[in-house]
């Protein structure tokens, strides 16, 4: 069958254009400009354009991160092990304060997988009051677990013994601060939703909304984290009890952060009861990172030793 003449015609047109392009690289002549192609044109060629969201992680890789992965790059930004000391001073709006001192030993006990190394322990934390001489001695030992309930123990100087108690709610003495806030916090712990990032005293700023889990067995309903987004330390904290009230708002200045051992540590931070209208301030005196603890430091009986 022979072709028709629409046929012949765009043989012909290809041909044309073909013996043009190759004449363009012949001295003294001009290459062609090459045209690009239209939206309109490329649109169904196979390369589809991209999503918003791929274009917004291309220029800013932190929008692909989740609330989860935030906080744990915040909770990753601490020793394997440390030994500090740190004193409290609180006040209430009659001008009243008082001082309370205490040492905290810590230890991961993770392993290079992040699983624990004992199948079901994430870390240990003990901590013994070194003042007000009546508080002396005593001290609290909490084992944060994976899958169950946390095993936590106070020995109290007053009653000499040994009691299992729920350390999460109980508050450190004549200050604004529950052991909750104070020992390190464990990914497994809540669940975690990233809001609208922000700025917080000039530095730019992550926002994530944790919700303790039941098993975690927390004083509070949910907690909101402001987390620097180049250093990934907490510079704000505001919690909501279990009536879904704010009742309390944790802060440290930028400029009282150090680095020791390549972690970046808020050396200082506030804690201020809204409804109390009181506030604690702590302050880090010193630290040991990644020093090596014993293991029978956190043995239950060492509770009773001083």
């Amino acid at each position: 069958m022979r072709p028709n003449t629409r046929s012949r015609h765009l043989a012909l047109v290809v041909v044309l254009g073909a013996l043009v392009w190759l004449g363009a690289a012949e001295p003294g002549t001009e290459a062609p400009t090459e045209v690009s192609a239209s939206p309109e044109a490329t649109a169904g060629d196979g390369d589809s354009a991209p999503t918003e969201e791929a274009q917004a992680v291309a220029e800013d890789p932190d929008a692909a991160l989740d609330g989860r992965e935030i906080y744990k790059r915040m909770l990753d930004n601490r020793y394997k092990s440390f030994v500090q000391t740190c004193e409290m001073v609180s006040g209430d709006r009659a001008g009243n304060q008082q001082e309370t001192r205490m040492r905290m030993a810590y230890e991961n006990q993770r392993g290079p997988d992040d699983e624990p190394l004992d199948g079901t322990t994430l870390s240990k934390t003990l901590v013994r009051y070194t003042y007000p001489p009546e508080l002396r001695h005593s001290g609290y030992l909490a084992i944060q677990n994976v899958g169950r309930p946390d095993d936590q123990f106070v020995y109290r100087r007053s009653s000499r013994r040994i009691q299992r108690v729920n350390l999460r709610k109980e508050a450190v003495f004549g200050t604004d601060f529950s052991f909750e806030d104070l020992f390190p916090r464990e990914i497994e712990d809540a669940t975690y939703e990233r809001d609208i990032d922000t700025d917080w005293e000039g530095e730019s700023v992550f926002v994530v909304t944790a919700t303790p889990t039941p098993i975690a067995a927390s004083e509070y309903s949910k907690f909101q984290t402001y987390i620097d987004k180049q250093r990934y330390i907490p510079l704000r904290s505001i919690y909501w009890n279990e009536e879904n009230v704010l009742i309390k708002e944790l802060s440290s200045p930028a400029d009282r952060v150090e680095q020791h051992d390549h972690v970046w540590v808020p050396m200082e931070s506030t804690m201020r009861n809204l409804r109390e209208q009181s506030f604690t301030v702590l302050t880090i005196k010193t630290i040991e990172p990644n020093v090596k603890i014993r293991r029978r430091e956190f043995d239950i009986r060492k509770l009773e030793s001083r």
